[in-house]
């Protein structure tokens, strides 16, 4: 069975999709880790060009951990959950070569497991036959307001909603795979929900789909 749970930033789509997972016993692929390992190991190298990125992915080992990505042999977990990796993210996640080396190998994986994939994406261009597609929304302040509770920061709430406003318009107005939901995905605001409301909800589709 494929899962795809789709959002901005900020909606909380990867603690849902962990959690549904852990539940489920399906395998949890975190594609904005994905992106977020790939951009800090590319950036990190000083690797900006489409065709030196082409060189490099194509000598690179890229696997799921618990909490994070590895990429050739270095766990990469603290790593991905900084603001440089915010900043970076953005950059590579609109080249080409990087979406279609990562799109074969999310791919791969989800035609080998059951599987809940979270991203941007999933149920647009990297799964468009999911069986269950789910878009989470919520207000920018709101996303915003979650992270910055998350990391500890609630002083630097102002440059953490910019943050978001910048990410969302890159997301939305990028020409390859803009974030949108799949026309056959529930949409679901969590704005006025709690964690454990939005997993309910979730857990509903997966049994009407079962």
């Amino acid at each position: 069975m494929q899962i795809a749970i789709d959002g901005p930033a900020g909606s909380g789509k990867t603690s849902v999709a962990q959690a549904l997972a852990k539940e489920l016993g399906f395998i949890h692929l975190d594609t904005g880790a994905m992106f977020r390992a790939l951009s800090v190991i590319l950036s990190e190298e000083g690797i900006r060009e489409e065709d030196r990125i082409s060189e490099r992915l194509a000598q690179t080992d890229l696997q799921m951990i618990p909490e994070g990505v590895s990429i050739d042999g270095r766990s990469l977990i603290e790593e991905l959950r900084t603001e440089e990796a915010d900043r970076e993210v953005s950059y590579y996640s609109q080249l080409k070569v990087v979406r279609d080396w990562l799109l074969d190998k999310q791919r791969t994986l989800s035609a080998e497991h059951d599987v809940i994939m979270d991203g941007r994406d999933i149920g647009t261009v990297v799964l468009p036959h999911a069986d269950l597609k789910v878009f989470l929304v919520a207000s920018k302040e709101v996303r915003a307001l979650r992270r910055a509770i998350q990391s500890g920061r609630l002083d630097d709430y102002a440059d953490i909603l910019a943050d978001i406003e910048r990410r969302d318009k890159v997301d939305s107005e990028r020409r390859l795979a803009p974030l949108k939901p799949a026309d056959d995905a529930v949409i679901i605001d969590t704005s006025a929900l709690n964690f454990d409301e939005v997993l309910e909800l979730i857990r509903n589709l997966v049994e009407e789909k079962r």
